[in-house]
């Protein structure tokens, strides 16, 4: 593969619905791999997708809502408790302010979680620009919560942004712009009013502002027809759309 594969593992929210599971994304550039985000249940669907948990070395986290993280827990008692296999590969947690201190109060209830045999790296990004394992990656505030994070790689491949949850603000213009694929929470349909997410309209007009080749979106709540986000989206968006579901691939 030369370009970019995106495959959305769960393209969901907190709440159950069959073919929406809690958010988890897998980016496939070359024979690199990225995870972005670990909701409950993903472990499981990223091994529907090809992906052996004891191949996972990095994680990107958006930030510290149940449906993004859950599994973190999950994926680090594996580690502890495969017979026959110890992981002695550093684990490395890539993410929002506030991650390390969360991860170490999980562990403080989870005790069998806690790494036995390896080493878990933790590195909080502020904004700007970073370079992650080799790749160049940029970080903006969502203004989902207060440190809430969407991440631009920027790959010979091409560009992937991944918006995590996010409001309506400039800062997901910028941070998308040029993209060839962005993926973009679209949690409800116009004309419904939330500050701390966005909708079809407004996730449009952003993917349109940014001037973006292939946007996905995701993280629909149980009511939000897709249809109907399709059509609204497509008023102010005039490049490629997808609304996702569990198991959507798209590729450039």
């Amino acid at each position: 593969m030369n370009g970019l594969e995106l495959t959305v593992v769960g393209a969901g929210t907190i709440l159950p619905n069959p073919g929406l599971a809690p958010a988890c994304h897998l980016l496939r550039v070359g024979d690199a791999t990225y995870i972005f985000d670990l909701g409950p249940g993903s472990l499981q669907r990223l091994a529907a997708s090809g992906v052996d948990y004891k191949s996972i070395d990095l994680l990107f986290i958006s930030h510290l809502h149940p449906d993004h993280v859950l599994d973190i827990v999950t994926l680090l008692q594996a580690n502890n408790a495969t017979p026959g296999w110890e992981r002695t590969r550093p684990l490395r947690l890539v993410g929002c302010y506030g991650l390390e201190s969360f991860v170490e109060r999980l562990l403080t209830v989870f005790r069998d979680a806690v790494p036995e045999s390896y080493l878990l790296e933790f590195v909080e990004l502020a904004v700007g620009r970073h370079q992650i394992e080799g790749v160049l990656v940029e970080v903006a505030l969502t203004g989902h919560t207060s440190n809430s994070l969407a991440f631009r790689l920027e790959t010979a491949a091409g560009i992937f942004v991944y918006g995590g949850d996010a409001a309506d603000i400039p800062a997901m213009v910028d941070i998308a712009r040029g993209a060839d694929l962005f993926l973009c929470e679209c949690s409800f349909l116009a004309p419904f009013e939330t500050d701390d997410h966005l909708t079809a309209l407004s996730a449009a007009r952003i993917a349109q502002s940014a001037g973006v080749r292939h946007l996905i979106l995701t993280h629909t709540y149980p009511d939000t027809d897709h249809a109907l986000a399709a059509a609204q989206a497509a008023t102010e968006f005039k490049g490629r759309l997808t609304l996702a579901i569990d198991g959507t691939v798209v590729t450039c």
